[in-house]
């Protein structure tokens, strides 16, 4: 699959895009993935109407949801999900153990299926994978292979973005092509921040679109140091790929 063929809005963010102004911001994130097979909705941020809205404003049509993603089960990552549902309930949800029994339970009824991600790294489609739930919030993170690199989505990151850039690297033999999402790192020294930096240049990282609860001086020292390698993330963000790997801003 060519890089080129993925589409990625960020309909979700408490980040201000800098190329866009017509969505609003709330603490949350989600993500609408586009690609020639599937098209999938990773998180739902923490509120529906505001989900609602921003897609609208975007002009994606909820219709043609036929995967919902979610990274964890905390509220701001989760709490668009019946908004979605109530207007497309034919789309299978991939979940990790996070979400209570009782959640999967009820969606089970209410959507095409639930498929509950373990600890291993898991293809849940052609060339899209999940790196398995992780860490003490049991996080999965999406990874999408192309011919050119690897594509890694967080939500948080909470097991660290470092450790599933390293183990996607390692498994496919690639490099990645783009780091994207929340990075939690909100209250991690600049030694810790800088560690990681050293982590994407052995992973071969080309781009860093953080955002979400990555915190406003990690953000300031990957600007720093990566330069034209870091694009600032925020809500109504569009982008896709040239023939060599490298981010496009639509």
């Amino acid at each position: 699959m060519k890089a080129s063929s993925i589409h990625i809005d960020t309909i979700f963010n408490n980040i201000v895009s800098t190329t866009e102004t017509c969505c609003t911001t709330l603490w949350g994130f989600s993500s609408y993935i586009q690609t020639p097979e599937h098209t999938i909705l990773f998180d739902t941020g923490s509120n529906g109407r505001i989900l609602l809205k921003n897609m609208l404003s975007k002009g994606i049509d909820i219709q043609k949801i036929d995967t919902i993603f979610l990274s964890h089960g905390h509220w701001d990552h989760i709490g668009g999900i019946d908004s979605i549902i109530e207007l497309n309930p034919y789309v299978t949800l991939y979940v990790t153990p996070h979400l209570s029994k009782n959640f999967i339970r009820d969606y089970r009824q209410q959507s095409r299926g639930v498929e509950v991600i373990g600890e291993k790294l898991t293809q849940i489609a052609p060339h899209i994978y999940s790196s398995g739930a992780r860490g003490s919030s049991l996080e999965q993170s999406m990874i999408i292979e192309c011919d050119e690199g690897l594509i890694l989505i967080f939500g948080c990151a909470h097991s660290g973005v470092g450790e599933i850039a390293k183990l996607a690297a390692k498994t496919f033999k690639k490099e990645i092509l783009l780091l994207l999402g929340g990075f939690h790192l909100e209250n991690r020294s600049d030694e810790e921040i800088r560690k990681l930096m050293q982590i994407f240049q052995e992973t071969h990282t080309k781009t860093i679109i953080p955002s979400h609860c990555t915190g406003e001086r990690a953000m300031k020292l990957f600007h720093e140091e990566f330069q034209g390698a870091y694009i600032q993330g925020g809500v109504g963000q569009s982008l896709t790929f040239d023939s060599d790997g490298s981010v496009v801003l639509l």
